[in-house]
């Protein structure tokens, strides 16, 4: 168990600093994917981010290897908790930050300098939204899926239109802090235009801007700032 749920939270950060595989017909594949979704959905979305995993590769070109030494740290690390009596939630908090540190450290090594200070604003941002899953309700985590949200086209509110000007703007750059923190509080204002138009039960809407909250607070001190530049 606790093995498996250390990977699991570190699974994503690994796919990020570990792009493409040694199995070439598989990125061939992915891209023919990339293609047929830009044709048929006129977006250049996985296009873009595949170009971008591109140029982290050509930083980092023994990223595949280093990726394989990071998985063993996270592995020992997890080999290494101790359940006790702790729940599922106290578990994941104590250990997040430590055993995901291999991953982290391996991800800034491959990004630009203005992208370093990410990981580290995303980690936040993780602990923030397992911090309030932790101290939520099942109902309010399961409004979190309430399809009301999927009654009406983003696209149709201006909020939302916003959301997709700005990653469209910088979709062929890496990401810096910068853009992230302007881009949070853009995303909750969609979200909210979204349920307010959408979810007429309360108990949805404020269950999803819960955890929007704790976003904000998690990235408050350093992303007021440069909101603010």
């Amino acid at each position: 168990m606790n093995k498996f749920f250390i990977v699991a939270l570190c699974a994503l950060a690994l796919a990020n600093a570990a792009p493409g595989g040694k199995d070439s017909s598989s990125s061939e594949d992915l891209r023919e994917l990339a293609e047929s979704i830009r044709d048929k959905y006129n977006t250049t979305l996985l296009l873009d981010i595949m170009k971008l995993i591109d140029e982290a590769k050509s930083k980092c070109p023994d990223i595949e290897d280093k990726a394989e030494s990071v998985m063993e740290e996270i592995m020992s690390c997890a080999d290494d908790i101790e359940l006790g009596s702790d729940t599922f939630c106290s578990l994941i908090k104590k250990n997040y930050a430590k055993c995901t540190k291999p991953a982290r450290d391996l991800v800034v090594s491959c990004l630009p300098e203005e992208s370093k200070s990410l990981p580290a604003l995303f980690e936040k941002i993780v602990v923030a939204l397992i911090d309030n899953a932790c101290s939520s309700t099942v109902e309010e985590l399961l409004e979190l899926f309430n399809p009301c949200a999927l009654e009406n086209d983003p696209e149709s509110f201006d909020s939302c239109k916003a959301v997709k000007n700005a990653v469209q703007q910088h979709a062929n750059k890496m990401p810096s802090k910068s853009l992230v923190c302007s881009i949070i509080p853009k995303a909750k204002n969609c979200a909210k235009t979204i349920l307010d138009n959408s979810c007429k039960n309360t108990v949805t809407r404020n269950s999803v801007n819960k955890f929007y909250n704790a976003i904000d607070v998690a990235t408050k001190d350093e992303c007021d700032a440069l909101n603010k530049a």
